[in-house]
């Protein structure tokens, strides 16, 4: 699986045919669609599980983010490296085969710590994926139309979340008139354990899809690492050396997109729970309405949200991720507080369009503007760093906070909608000013880059 030198593209090299590098992005995007499908559907089983496994919103957040955000975020480090060095495919194809057997492991727990163990499974497995494919795409598509690849390929998470509410909720219709199922060889299952069952071992198969495409030539590497005399420690002294000159660059933009994802991912995690208890909203109810809603607004926002960079940075402004970004996170503030606050379930599911149309494509956009700035040869390392601190503090701690204002600071599940608000309340301008801070330290890098 590794490359021999031979293979190993330069930047002068032709980019793969327009057809086969879409298609790639389109079997990347549905292998993102299933990660967020296994990842989230447990936000729509938060009652049955609190109430056979006697836990606290607290206890169940750390299997939302914790369990799940700590894993995939230590993991990603050392697949990082494999990225740069071995056969993107063969990776995202051993991912996918580890979270899915987790997500159907989940579905066979009877007890917390079980559980625990198994989400800890899918977030291991689950950052395969993103170092990966953002390298392959990156060897397959030119600068000017990188972010509306990388957005399309993040749209994979707005229909997992969508087919997450939707699909989830229509499987937690269809088991629950039972409380438990008999099923061969497993014996008596929960109908939620049904629900993990039936959503992770299809995976297991899909993962073959990645061997249906070539994989592109990586397009530049440092003469010393063609020639293949830098050791592992040498290009480790590589990675900090870029970090170190382009510090700012890099504090602001992991930091800017870390805050924005932790409260996008809080409200993706919670707003099935919110409907439910505020307004006494079925699964089915749910799900509907959440995963329709979620996935058209978050397609919209994804396929604008490209093109707008795209053409910025086609006419020079090397800075246009995080300038539409610090713009639309301030926008979504008070579209979130006042949906929340007005307490009304169509006001809610209103705001929450609107949010996703802003933010919800921040996945790919963060992920494009990385890429522009990073050297080909160093991507893969670079992405994983990235996606080190998002995970732990985005994905990893947003659930747990809005869980931590319900349980300690309100002391009610049913002020679950106050977490929410204010967590956005706190998030979005803090993750304006950041992203607005390192403008100039994306520019400069960028340039470098390019040059």
């Amino acid at each position: 699986m590794k490359f021999e030198p031979a293979e190993r593209g330069m930047a002068a090299l032709p980019y793969p045919r327009t057809s086969a590098a879409w298609y790639m992005t389109g079997v990347l995007f549905l292998l993102y669609w299933l990660s967020l499908l296994d990842r989230l559907v447990i936000s729509l089983l938060v009652d049955p599980i609190r109430s056979d496994l006697g836990i606290s919103d607290f206890e169940l957040s750390l299997l939302q983010g914790f369990a799940f955000g700590v894993f995939y975020a230590v993991c990603g480090l050392p697949l990082g490296w494999l990225v740069d060095r071995f056969s993107r495919r063969w990776i995202i194809f051993g991912g996918v085969t580890i979270w899915s057997i987790a997500t159907a492991l989940c579905g066979m727990a009877h007890n917390y710590w079980q559980l625990f163990l198994a989400r800890i499974g899918v977030g291991a497995g689950e950052a395969a994926l993103s170092p990966a494919a953002y390298s392959l795409m990156a060897d397959s598509f030119p600068a000017h139309r990188l972010t509306t690849a990388l957005a399309v390929y993040s749209m994979g998470s707005l229909f997992g979340t969508g087919m997450a509410y939707l699909l989830g909720g229509m499987i937690v219709g269809l088991v629950a008139e039972h409380e438990s199922v008999l099923l061969p060889l497993i014996g008596e299952v929960r109908s939620w354990q049904m629900v993990f069952i039936t959503i992770g071992l299809p995976g297991v198969f899909l993962g073959l899809l990645v061997f249906t495409f070539r994989e592109p030539l990586r397009r530049s590497v440092s003469t010393t690492l063609a020639a293949g005399s830098v050791s592992g420690a040498g290009m480790l002294d590589e990675v900090w050396q870029y970090i170190r000159r382009h510090l700012r660059f890099f504090i602001c933009h992991h930091a800017g997109f870390t805050i924005c994802v932790a409260a996008v991912t809080g409200m993706a995690l919670w707003a099935p729970s919110y409907l439910s208890r505020s307004f006494a909203w079925k699964p089915g109810e749910i799900g509907l309405w959440l995963g329709g809603v979620g996935t058209l607004g978050g397609i919209i926002g994804a396929l604008l949200c490209g093109q707008v960079i795209d053409r910025q940075v086609a006419k020079g402004r090397l800075d246009a991720h995080m300038w539409l970004f610090s713009m639309t996170s301030l926008l979504s503030l008070p579209v979130a507080v006042v949906g929340i606050l007005w307490h009304d379930p169509y006001v809610f599911l209103g705001a929450f369009f609107l949010v996703q149309i802003l933010v919800s494509p921040i996945m790919g956009i963060s992920a494009a503007a990385l890429q522009l700035a990073a050297p080909a040869h160093l991507r893969g390392r670079l992405s994983s760093i990235y996606l080190f601190v998002m995970i732990l503090l985005g994905i990893g701690a947003g659930p747990s906070v809005v869980a931590a204002f319900t349980d300690f600071l309100f002391r009610d599940d049913g002020k679950l909608g106050y977490s929410l608000a204010l967590l956005f309340a706190l998030a979005m301008p803090l993750a304006a000013l950041v992203l607005q801070l390192g403008r100039g330290a994306m520019r400069k890098a960028v340039m470098e880059n390019q040059a």
